[in-house]
């Protein structure tokens, strides 16, 4: 490898998808030691891009590095449940055995209302399409290919990375973006080894956020939450287990105000042309590797609880 050939990086962030993985990337990238690819690169989670293209194709996606001393990237479809997180990490951990990795974790039901607007901005679902009915239609979740379920069963997706890379797996909170995200910024910093003393001038207001357009159209009502939370309570609580944590304040309650990010700004105009060219690439389009079956799927212990909603609204 020739000093103009870009190293494997250093860190790579997996997740999850709609957790502000675009923020953490973007700011990453602004620091003058850090070097990322301006959109999600897709190759760890696709096995014929791997098998048939290999690292001199993954190498080739870092164009525009300059010496940076740190590489990293942010795909957050490694950690998607139906991409086989477990065949990601052992491909990864071939490869690059000191990767860092980290992990933004987010409400799973705010994560999957801003999956159903990302959808319909890519024209995949109709602009009146609500969470919940779109839930119900593409049952068993296992088998969605957008994800809306599956993309937020985090304990089930993030166990592969933690037992295979350990304590280089640092997990960080969507929420806490909002409330210090310069404690967020310097915990992602010190995990990969970049020095303390940068900050973003737009630290905290570069942050993306599908309301900015749809506004409350898609607000979830606490009977919405109650229905989507069967889906993820199980997963939920190994997620506690796994990570050793309280993941309470996730659970719907009657009183809790509709979950809005604390700064809005506008997308960059280059980074929504990169991202589109990307649409292709998406973790929707997800044939080379499907779940074959539901064996291992989350939703097992939930199924009683999911017939019962049934037969509550048929009673309805």
């Amino acid at each position: 490898m020739d000093d103009r050939t870009p190293p494997l990086p250093r860190f790579v962030i997996v997740g999850a998808q709609k957790s502000a993985t675009r923020w953490l990337r973007t700011n990453l990238g602004e620091h003058p030691d850090i070097f990322v690819p301006p959109s999600e690169v897709h190759f760890w989670n696709v096995a014929g891009r791997v098998k048939n293209e290999g690292l001199e194709w993954y190498r080739d996606q870092f164009d525009g590095w300059n010496g940076e001393p740190i590489v990293g990237e942010a795909t957050p479809g490694y950690m998607i449940w139906r991409h086989h997180p477990e065949w990601v990490a052992t491909r990864m951990k071939r490869a690059m055995p000191d990767l860092k990795l980290i992990a933004l974790l987010r409400n799973p039901i705010d994560r999957a209302s801003s999956a159903l607007v990302h959808h319909i901005r890519r024209g995949r679902l109709p602009p009146d399409s609500r969470l919940v009915d779109v839930v119900r239609a593409r049952r068993p979740p296992e088998k969605d290919r957008l994800c809306l379920v599956s993309g937020g069963w985090y304990a089930a997706s993030l166990r592969p990375f933690l037992d295979t890379y350990g304590d280089s797996l640092l997990v960080l909170w969507q929420d806490d973006i909002g409330l210090d995200p310069t404690s967020v910024y310097e915990s992602a910093l010190a995990h990969v080894g970049a020095s303390p003393d940068f900050r973003p001038e737009g630290l905290s207001k570069v942050i993306f956020s599908n309301r900015q357009d749809f506004g409350s159209a898609y607000v979830l009502t606490y009977e919405d939450r109650l229905e989507l939370w069967e889906y993820f309570r199980d997963d939920v609580a190994r997620l506690e287990k796994l990570l050793g944590v309280d993941l309470s304040r996730w659970e719907p309650r009657w009183d809790d105000p509709p979950a809005e990010p604390a700064t809005i700004a506008p997308e960059p105009t280059t980074a929504v042309a990169a991202e589109s060219v990307l649409v292709a690439a998406e973790p929707v389009v997800d044939e080379a590797e499907p779940r074959v079956g539901a064996a291992d799927s989350p939703m097992d212990e939930a199924e009683a609880r999911t017939k019962w909603w049934s037969r509550r609204r048929t009673q309805a």
